[in-house]
């Protein structure tokens, strides 16, 4: 196991995400310390913006969101789409994990600007796909796990307030995180048991609608490797290995990690898996990249 017990986090999220990120840090932090029998911490950092999250280290994991973005719906779309992909574009570098919140699309019926919000909404989240694919940034698909229980149970909207919202949300993303960013902080091992103990703690709702089955986030959060840098964040039925395994070989492949990062990541991995688990993960990854490129 690694001698760290930190899993440095830095976030620009809106308010009310940032309420999720710390019961996210929490969770995070619960999961990894039962685990492996040490005492963990994630408290996350909040920046002000995109330029600030650049200067973070490259250990750290950013976790950022276009819910703030919203708020400038009136401004030209180009120009709004441009400043966006010039700020990933710089975040991004070096293989810094970069994950994007995606935004719940659900606009209250006595929003004045609801129609114009929603296009503005809708555009975002295609967005934050375009910018993985290029820049290599993650995707956290709150706006599908969300919809799966549904706004209007939640009690929420597009801004994400609510008790409900903000646990279902943190849950979401520490179970994200857990599975797809935790190899540079602890062993293959804990990370498997840290899921487990998450995927035992889903939130539920309160008061359950009984026309309906009760409805819990979906128990596999995965990662597919789609960008230069990183991975897609989307509920999918691998592994970890076969995650990991396919993020990691489509890097190499594409000269996304330097032999500095690769040789780092190898013995990593060697000391975790073993020599067979280590071959068994380039083979699952190479039919990965194969299968991507069909």
């Amino acid at each position: 196991m690694s001698d760290k017990s930190q899993v440095p986090l830095a976030a620009c999220v809106s308010d009310s995400e940032q309420l999720a990120l710390v019961s996210t840090g929490d969770l995070i932090a619960g999961a990894l310390s039962e685990a492996s029998g040490v005492s963990w911490e994630c408290n996350p950092t909040f920046m002000p913006d995109l330029d600030a999250l650049a200067a973070s280290g490259e250990a750290t994991i950013i976790v950022t969101s276009f819910l703030p973005e919203l708020a400038a719906f009136d401004v030209p779309w180009p120009q709004h789409e441009q400043r966006l992909r010039t700020s990933y574009a710089a975040l991004c570098q070096g293989g810094r994990q970069v994950y994007i919140c995606t935004i719940l699309r659900h606009v209250r019926e006595d929003d004045p600007a609801g129609e114009a919000r929603l296009i503005r909404l809708r555009r975002l989240n295609l967005l934050a796909a375009e910018i993985s694919r290029e820049f290599g940034a993650s995707v956290i698909d709150l706006d599908r796990a969300l919809a799966h229980v549904g706004a209007r149970r939640l009690g929420t909207d597009y801004r994400l307030t609510g008790k409900a919202a903000v646990e279902m949300a943190a849950h979401f993303i520490a179970v994200t995180l857990i599975d797809s960013a935790m190899d540079p902080f602890c062993s293959f091992e804990i990370q498997e048991a840290a899921k487990t103990i998450l995927n035992g703690r889903r939130p539920v709702l309160e008061e359950a609608d009984s026309t309906r089955p009760e409805v819990t986030i979906r128990k596999n959060v995965m990662t597919m490797g789609q960008g230069r840098q990183k991975q897609i964040v989307a509920p999918v039925a691998f592994s970890d290995q076969e995650n990991y395994a396919g993020w990691l070989v489509g890097h190499v492949l594409r000269g996304a990690l330097g032999p500095k990062e690769v040789l780092q990541r190898f013995f990593q991995a060697l000391r975790r898996r073993g020599v067979r688990g280590v071959a068994a993960m380039l083979g699952v990854g190479l039919v990965r990249q194969i299968q991507r490129r069909k």
